[in-house]
């Protein structure tokens, strides 16, 4: 990469972090493209230059969170272990992604804005992204590190609770990402895992009914 492209890209980071902002706080129909660009302190001609419209930067941001989920996938897989192992690793990268830099927000911004288009590409890429999660929770179940859950419905469920991060959570907030990160992993893994195997009776040792009898 040249240094012009890498001065390019992060312009373009910065518009991207720019326009989350402004979306999360006025809404992306109540934000116009001078709000985003005054963040930058450049003109709106100048934000024209990178983007055509306020929707491909909402379709960009979108994009650029997808990619940095599929990041996180490839890491988990290739780190191996069991399956539920994995899922932990990606769940826990997953709520990073959410309380850290515009990526988070991302996932949460407006879908209705965007066109017919767009918006099936970026609904193709989460599917897919939520069939290799479910995946790993099929996986998990079959090999007995987690609980004989529904994988569909496990999914859902831990989605849906990290999807939620982005209207609650505050940088400025008494939680860090790590923190968050813990948290969350320790409830829904004590919901998932399976339960250890019961031990047998120690050998010497006798039931009370066995004391009672003897």
């Amino acid at each position: 990469m040249t240094q012009r492209d890498l001065r390019r890209s992060r312009r373009i980071d910065a518009i991207l972090e720019s326009a989350v902002a402004a979306f999360r706080e006025n809404g992306y129909h109540g934000t116009p493209m001078e709000a985003i660009a005054d963040r930058l302190l450049l003109t709106k001609g100048s934000l024209y230059y990178y983007f055509r419209d306020k929707e491909e930067i909402l379709f960009a941001v979108h994009q650029r969170a997808l990619d940095r989920l599929f990041e996180e996938l490839e890491r988990a897989e290739a780190a191996g272990g069991c399956p539920c192992a994995r899922l932990e690793r990606l769940v826990a990268a997953h709520v990073r992604i959410m309380v850290e830099g515009f990526h988070g927000t991302a996932l949460a911004l407006d879908f209705g804005a965007l066109s017919a288009e767009r918006l099936a590409e970026v609904v193709k890429r989460r599917d897919r992204y939520e069939r290799a999660l479910r995946g790993l929770v099929r996986q998990g179940v079959r090999e007995g590190c987690l609980r004989p859950v529904d994988p569909r419905l496990a999914g859902f469920a831990l989605l849906g609770a990290i999807n939620w991060i982005a209207r609650w959570y505050r940088p400025d907030g008494p939680i860090g990402a790590d923190e968050l990160s813990r948290s969350l992993l320790d409830v829904f893994f004590s919901g998932l895992r399976a339960a250890p195997p019961t031990h047998a009776v120690a050998a010497g040792s006798r039931s009370p009914k066995t004391r009672r009898q003897a």
